[in-house]
């Protein structure tokens, strides 16, 4: 059996599990009647959030991209951006975000540069999932199914930013890095290795824009913001009385919860997710379970849409990764 395929059947496995521990004892007539009441109003703001954020993810993405993006439409980067979340929904491991250096080919920017973009975005959310778990913490008191697996997190995001302004701050005395490490390639590869590293270390000289910390903090705040609206609308729209912290904690479980093996849109798990976090605020399995399918379906189908829409006018790269995901086993 190959890696993939047992990558697959683990992922059917947990998804199961995760259903059946969601199903057990719950009365699905008080689900439906939940979710029949749902209001349409907010359920449309909580859409909205997610549309929001997703063009804030791209306004950001931009913003990192410095000079480099000037000439790279906002437009376009939201399509390569919904290509990405559509590409992370349907395949694993994250395949969307290598997508994204992909098809960058197509916008005239080196991908090599890219990828050291995608790089400090994630640092950068690192560093806001950390100050997050911070907040909780003093908000209210974590269960320790979350406290103890996000302390490990935390420091990993403190090193990362640690090691970014190292190579920052002295930026000029490790110029030569590109062809330290190149020299441990092998010798026909050591000048891509050289280039690759070097395009890649470029991308931190927007680091050096007094401006561009200030519209990176406003807009990553921007980011988690309507992420964190989304659950809210949908608990208001659900009727189900939760303390204000409850959103946010249900983000921050949803987050940490993404990688965790599953079949494809993490079907189940997403919807246990739900159910551990709003356990933890006395909200009963039915009302937990409500919330989970409509916050799920929200989060998920229409980026999904717009990514399979924004693919097909992303460009020759697009075409090509089409191809290839037509061809690609699912999980």
């Amino acid at each position: 059996m190959s890696r993939r395929s047992i990558r697959l059947l683990v992922g059917v496995v947990i998804s199961l599990i995760a259903i059946y521990f969601c199903a057990v004892g719950v009365d699905y007539t008080s689900v439906w009647g939940y979710l029949r009441q749902a209001n349409l109003v907010l359920i449309g703001l909580a859409i909205a959030s997610v549309g929001l954020n997703n063009v804030a993810k791209a306004m950001r993405w931009k913003l990192l991209l410095g000079e480099r993006g000037a000439t790279v439409s906002l437009w376009h980067l939201l399509q390569l951006h919904l290509v990405a979340q559509m590409l992370n929904q349907i395949l694993p491991t994250r395949v969307g975000d290598i997508s994204r250096i992909y098809l960058a080919g197509d916008l005239g920017l080196s991908r090599s540069f890219v990828l050291g973009t995608v790089a400090l975005e994630k640092i950068i959310d690192m560093a806001c999932y950390a100050l997050i778990f911070a907040l909780l913490l003093v908000m209210i008191p974590l269960p320790a199914w979350v406290r103890q697996p996000t302390y490990a997190l935390a420091l990993a995001a403190l090193a990362a930013l640690c090691g970014l302004g190292v190579l920052f701050l002295f930026r000029q005395r490790f110029s030569g890095l590109p062809q330290w490490i190149a020299r441990w390639a092998p010798a026909r590869l050591r000048d891509r290795v050289e280039t690759i590293i070097g395009a890649a270390l470029e991308s931190l000289h927007v680091l050096a824009d007094r401006r561009f910390g200030v519209r990176m903090t406003l807009l990553s705040t921007l980011i988690w913001i309507t992420a964190a609206l989304a659950n809210y609308f949908v608990l208001w729209a659900l009727h189900i009385d939760a303390p204000p912290v409850s959103g946010l904690f249900v983000l921050f479980v949803l987050l940490a919860g993404i990688n965790i093996s599953s079949v494809p849109g993490q079907i189940g798990v997403f919807e246990y997710l739900c159910v551990l976090s709003l356990g933890v605020f006395g909200v009963d399995q039915a009302r937990a379970i409500s919330f989970g399918v409509l916050l799920h379906v929200i989060t998920y189908l229409p980026p999904l849409v717009a990514g399979v829409l924004a693919m097909w006018g992303a460009g020759p790269a697009a075409r090509s990764l089409r191809r290839e995901v037509s061809e690609a086993p699912r999980g």
